[in-house]
């Protein structure tokens, strides 16, 4: 508790009066904020003295946590995913904490990928073994493929799966599907490109 009560009177003024205020978690859009009684424990449970040394873990959405650097310079909220935490990982989620405070923690929006509205969608470079692979794609791309076609669709690829597919929709479902993620391709005027490029920082 000591250690991250030195922490706290090194941190952003704003946010020290807030801490202040509240007695319990604070849940807004989507964030939880901790509370003084909660901050030992999330920054034990993540180590995040280990993994981010003078910052804090002040709140979290999901897996992913935000953090103020405790350096008497107040400075802006970052957020990381608690997956893989360090300095470089970290992006800035607010340029100060009173400006995310009266925004009522609103998250910025992540950045949208670079894709066209609709386009066809293929499937490619499944393994010639993949059957289930193409089955969960089968059911990801919502078609009706017969189950005794699947060996000669994968002989076929990359075969036209959908035509003018959704592909901001379709990358969102990708999100939860990451072993699919090599495989589902849309048609450019350059050729077959990836619905979700491996460049893609949630790719990593």
């Amino acid at each position: 508790m000591e250690m991250v009560e030195q922490l706290i009177s090194r941190t952003d003024a704003a946010y020290q009066r807030w801490l202040a205020s509240v007695t319990d978690d604070v849940v807004a859009d989507g964030v939880v904020m901790f509370c003084l009684e909660s901050l030992p424990e999330r920054n034990t449970t993540y180590e995040i003295g280990e993994w981010l040394t003078g910052y804090l873990m002040i709140g979290q959405e999901g897996d992913r946590g935000f953090f103020l650097r405790c350096d008497d310079g107040g400075g802006p909220v970052f957020r990381a995913d608690l997956g893989g935490l360090g300095e470089a990982d970290l992006d800035v989620a607010a340029p100060v904490f009173e400006v995310w405070l009266r925004s009522g923690f609103a998250l910025p929006a992540d950045p949208e990928p670079d894709l066209p509205p609709t386009a066809d969608v293929y499937v490619g470079g499944i393994p010639a073994d993949g059957v289930q692979l193409l089955v969960r794609a089968r059911k990801l791309l919502g078609v009706d493929w017969r189950f005794g076609d699947l060996r000669g669709l994968l002989a076929a690829q990359p075969f036209l799966a959908v035509r003018s597919a959704h592909l901001y929709a379709l990358r969102r479902d990708l999100e939860c599907a990451p072993e699919l993620r090599p495989y589902l391709l849309y048609a450019t005027d350059h050729g077959l490109e990836a619905v979700w490029p491996t460049e893609s920082p949630e790719s990593r």
